[in-house]
C-alpha cells in the first residue's frame, strides 16, 4: 500500500503542468465566454435603447397627428356648419324668389307698353 502513495509523489512534471493548465484552459474559455456575453448584452442594451428612441419618436409623431386630425375635425365641422347655412340661405332666398314671381303673375301689369325708366336712361346714354 505504501506504493499507491508514492505513486503520487512519481508524476511526471509534463503531468502536473497539464492539471495546472486545464484549469487556466477553463478559466480563459469561461472569460472569453463571459466576455462574449458582455458584448451581445450591450449590443443588446444599445439595440433596446434604439428601439425606444424609436417608440417615443413614433409617439410623439401619433401625438402630432391626432392634434392635427382634431384641428381638421374642427375645420371640416365649421365648414359643413357654414355649408348648412349657406343651403338655408339659398333656400329661403329661392323660397323668396317664387313668393316674389308668384305675387308678380297676380297683379295686373300697372305699366302696360311703358319702358322703365332704369333702361330707357340706358339706352339714350
Amino acid at each position: 500500500m505504501a506504493d499507491q502513495g508514492n505513486w503520487r509523489d512519481k508524476r511526471r512534471t509534463e503531468d502536473i503542468a497539464a492539471e495546472t493548465e486545464e484549469p487556466e484552459a477553463a478559466t480563459r474559455a469561461r472569460n472569453e465566454d463571459d466576455a462574449a456575453t458582455r458584448a451581445r448584452q450591450d449590443e443588446t442594451e444599445a439595440g433596446l435603447r434604439a428601439a425606444d428612441r424609436a417608440l417615443e419618436d413614433g409617439e410623439a409623431r401619433l401625438r402630432l397627428t391626432r392634434s392635427q386630425l382634431r384641428q381638421r375635425e374642427q375645420e371640416l365641422e365649421r365648414t359643413s356648419d357654414l355649408t348648412r347655412e349657406v343651403a338655408e340661405g339659398a333656400a329661403d332666398l329661392r323660397a323668396q324668389t317664387a313668393e316674389i314671381a308668384e305675387a308678380a303673375r297676380r297683379t295686373p301689369e300697372r305699366n302696360s307698353g311703358v319702358t322703365p325708366p332704369d333702361n330707357s336712361a340706358r339706352e339714350n346714354s
